[in-house]
């Protein structure tokens, strides 16, 4: 059991952290380059997907544009990764997300 406190503790933080940095009104004013926004993305969604399997690209500056590579299709798996989704879309929006969602490769499990 003291694996999911911790694993939930670093679901919370990164959902703080997001939420911060967001909401601030800073946040409207970034230029589409700053990169604090999509790694802010970037890591909530590796929480719950498994770190390396995220991309977040910014195409403009509401819109953003996310791909994860998923081992599996399971609904054990992706229902997780799909509720964190909708999460996002409550709580900004004023955001855009496009989500793309991909079985990864074999070969990029190998060292």
């Amino acid at each position: 059991m003291r694996n999911v406190s911790v694993w939930s503790n670093h679901i919370v933080v990164a959902e703080a952290i997001l939420f911060v940095l967001l909401a601030s009104p800073v946040a409207e004013q970034m230029p589409e380059t700053d990169p604090a926004v999509a790694t802010a993305i970037k890591q909530d969604l590796e929480s719950v997907a498994g770190p390396g399997s995220v991309e977040v690209d910014r195409a403009n500056g509401k819109l953003f544009s996310i791909r994860i590579a998923v081992p599996t299709l399971s609904s054990d798996f992706c229902n997780p990764i799909y509720d964190r989704e909708l999460k996002l879309f409550r709580l900004f929006p004023e955001l855009n997300f496009d989500f793309y969602l991909r079985l990864r490769n074999i070969e990029e499990n190998k060292p």
